[in-house]
């Protein structure tokens, strides 16, 4: 391998070794109440102002 192909295969492992690495300064586990957890989301329904009846779906053709 010439030397512009090793700089480039050095780079780029320098660059992955880096980009892969997640540097953590704090827990990411907590225990008891000291982060809550996530309250769910609202339920959504979604109800047609036709109603549910299928004597009210319209014909397309």
């Amino acid at each position: 391998m010439d030397n512009a192909g090793q700089w480039s295969k050095e780079v780029l492992q320098l660059t992955m070794v880096n980009a892969m690495d997640l540097w953590v300064e704090e827990s990411t586990r907590y225990k008891g109440e000291e982060e809550p957890s996530p309250e769910h989301p609202p339920s959504i329904q979604y109800h047609s102002p036709m109603g549910r009846s299928w004597k009210y779906r319209r014909r397309i053709g």
